[in-house]
């Protein structure tokens, strides 16, 4: 089985949930009104952030999938947990 990969794919869904919570208390605080995606740069800044990890998913998720499978669980998680704080490090750089 490929329990750590499914762990670290939970951690980053996890993780994008956190950036969609994210978007939604920017919308609030900057007064951006859904269905607008532009307005205040604190908003767009949270808005882009989300829609970055969204569209690199479809990319990572399968990548992480497939090494597990033909090469190992192990390194595949940890691989994709370097992926996850990278995304954590950009959240964070990218927020300021």
């Amino acid at each position: 089985m490929y329990h750590l990969t499914a762990l670290v794919t939970l951690l980053a869904i996890a993780f994008y949930f956190f950036t969609s919570i994210n978007v939604s208390r920017s919308r609030t605080k900057t007064g951006v009104k859904v269905p607008a995606m532009s307005g205040h740069p604190d908003f767009e800044r949270a808005f882009r952030i989300q829609m970055n990890t969204l569209e690199w998913m479809p990319i990572f998720l399968p990548a992480l999938w497939l090494f597990a499978i033909y090469i190992s669980d192990a390194i595949a998680a940890a691989i994709g947990v370097i992926w996850i704080i990278g995304r954590i490090v950009y959240f964070i750089g990218y927020s300021q």
